[in-house]
């Protein structure tokens, strides 16, 4: 692949409380802990020899929301002096996740001095009882608060919802509610039970497949006049977060922080998520794949068909040299006869079953 810019992730693992479905790498916040956290991420990201420029930055959690206007300085200058955006950028992308419960007038003017320009809130519901099933520290009221301060400040912001927690007609009126502060950004994910969590334990109350494919296309009628650009996010047109566009199209990008991941070189690296061997060593890393051709244009083709604009035949040819049709015709064939694909112009795309069903794509594209 031609040198493009990357993405670069920041991984913060510290929160006040542990959600309760979140299976994250995620600590739970000591002053110590965080301090030499900061130490050793600055290490990691000083000792990276490579000579790269940038197009996003993103700080992601845990909770990067909890940190001081000192301790972000620190972080944004590490990166600063290692990395320079692309020179053709008209507004590069910086993101950064916060928590409802840690924004005021005050923070939020912070975060915007040091170069922030769009925001992610972490709303998840509307209803009280969610939210404590949830384990999130916020209510209702302060998701509001939250959510009219940050759009008071920042043109470029989100939310995130979650479904399944709770009953339909309480997920219609979070829908509704995340509707009405009209966000140019809104993510909706199913809840998990993943093991590990608190909420594994409650794993036989998950829904059926039926009801939350439901739910999901609730989340799709509210938000009906956004853009269902990737399977669980809608945007307001020129807000897609360019970012995680960056992961969905399987380009390069570098991760920082314990358990963060980078895929460049056609090699991918996961870092440890294991905080004192983190902090000892910051660069040591729990795996690390290096990808065959065939690998990473599967990978590609599958990431692709998670976006509504799927894959430009051309795009892959220029990135692998080979003809896409050529290569996974067979499968591609497969796909559209199953109604998960479809021929948009010249470009090959996820059906709306494609995009409810969206495993399936893969599976049939894995060897």
């Amino acid at each position: 692949m031609a040198a493009t810019p990357y993405g670069i992730y920041v991984h913060v693992p510290f929160c006040h409380s542990l959600c309760s479905y979140c299976d994250f790498v995620r600590y739970l916040y000591k002053a110590d802990d965080l301090e030499a956290y900061l130490r050793a991420l600055c290490r990691e990201i000083d000792t990276y020899d490579g000579d790269v420029s940038i197009k996003t930055i993103f700080l992601g959690g845990g909770t990067p929301s909890l940190l001081s206007e000192t301790q972000l300085e620190k972080i944004f200058s590490a990166l600063h002096r290692k990395f320079k955006f692309a020179p053709n950028l008209s507004r590069p992308e910086i993101s950064m996740e916060v928590n409802s419960e840690d924004v005021t007038d005050s923070r939020v003017k912070i975060w915007k001095s040091l170069g922030v320009n769009r925001i992610s809130v972490g709303v998840q519901s509307f209803d009280d009882a969610t939210l404590i099933r949830m384990g999130r520290r916020h209510d209702g009221a302060k998701a509001r608060k939250a959510i009219e301060t940050v759009g008071r400040h920042f043109d470029n912001w989100g939310m995130d919802l979650i479904f399944g927690a709770s009953s339909r007609n309480t997920w219609m009126e979070s829908l509704r509610i995340a509707r009405a502060y009209n966000p140019p950004h809104i993510s909706t994910y199913e809840l998990s039970y993943c093991p590990g969590t608190p909420l594994y334990a409650e794993r036989d109350t998950k829904l059926d497949e039926d009801l939350l494919l439901g739910l999901y296309q609730d989340a799709r009628l509210v938000l009906e006049d956004y853009e269902h650009y990737e399977i669980s996010n809608f945007a307001q047109r020129g807000f897609q977060c360019q970012h995680n566009i960056t992961y969905w199209t399987n380009e390069w990008y570098l991760g920082f922080g314990p358990g963060a991941y980078s895929f460049a070189d056609h090699c991918r690296m996961v870092n440890t998520s294991d905080l004192p061997a983190y902090v000892q060593d910051p660069l040591l890393k729990a795996e690390r794949l290096q990808l065959s051709t065939e690998e990473e244009q599967v990978e590609t083709l599958i990431q692709h068909f998670r976006l509504r604009d799927g894959l430009d035949p051309n795009y892959f040819h220029r990135r692998f040299g080979v003809d896409v049709h050529r290569s996974f015709g067979t499968q591609l064939k497969r796909l559209i006869e199953r109604g998960l694909l479809e021929y948009k112009g010249d470009k090959i795309c996820p059906t709306e079953q494609g995009f409810f069903l969206n495993d399936e794509i893969g599976l049939e594209l894995l060897p």
